[in-house]
């Protein structure tokens, strides 16, 4: 697929042999590390992601895509994903099923794992089934579409939204406390409900005042 001179070209892949190539450095910078809250158990990344257990431990063995919060390569140790992790996972996902070669949809893994949340949420990769190419902009996409060739574009920026949404009411690890968190929202109690539970109590407590006598 010819690329236009305006869009961006994806990383080049790891040589083979090199599986220390393929495993992600430093995943944040320090503008996202500042906000990174909470983790995801990797059946939480996997379900929401589209994707199944297996293929998840698959492509953190092989180093195609690592947790960043706790990658487990410690015995009893859990892996655990952040939010920008399972974006990039979908992502995975949609180039695969879409027939990209694992080589070039682990290159646009590593491209999409240098970028900083803000950027993630305004990134559309174009692929034809082989290369893969980063555009910011309508006019990048028109342009590589007037090659003839087949070609497909992913929004990064509808799946973090998508994401966003979905991760809302999962449970969850607060890094702050290390304490696994639900993520229902906690419902307020009402008025009513409360004077039930206050009179419930002072019930039980004249209940114990009047057996201690």
């Amino acid at each position: 697929m010819g690329r236009p001179s305006d869009s961006a070209a994806l990383p080049a892949p790891p040589r083979a042999g090199n599986a220390q190539g393929l495993i992600q450095g430093e995943l944040f910078t320090a503008e996202d590390a500042e906000g990174v809250t909470r983790g995801y158990r990797g059946t939480v990344a996997a379900d929401v992601a589209g994707i199944t257990y297996r293929q998840l431990d698959y492509w953190a063995r092989k180093g195609i895509l690592e947790p960043s919060i706790n990658p487990s390569h410690g015995s009893g140790s859990r892996r655990l994903y952040s939010f920008k992790d399972v974006v990039i996972l979908c992502v995975l996902k949609r180039l695969l099923d879409a027939g990209v070669n694992l080589q070039n949809a682990t290159r646009a893994v590593r491209y999409l794992v240098r970028q900083t949340k803000r950027q993630l949420a305004r990134v559309t990769i174009v692929c034809d089934g082989e290369q893969v190419v980063e555009c910011s902009s309508a006019d990048q996409v028109f342009s590589l579409m007037k090659t003839g060739r087949a070609v497909f574009a992913i929004s990064v920026g509808a799946i973090y939204k998508r994401m966003d949404d979905s991760l809302r009411t999962q449970d969850h690890v607060d890094l702050a406390t290390g304490e696994m968190e639900s993520g229902l929202p906690k419902r307020p109690i009402d008025e009513i409900t409360a004077m039930r539970i206050r009179h419930r109590l002072e019930e039980q407590h004249e209940m114990r005042a009047r057996a201690g006598r």
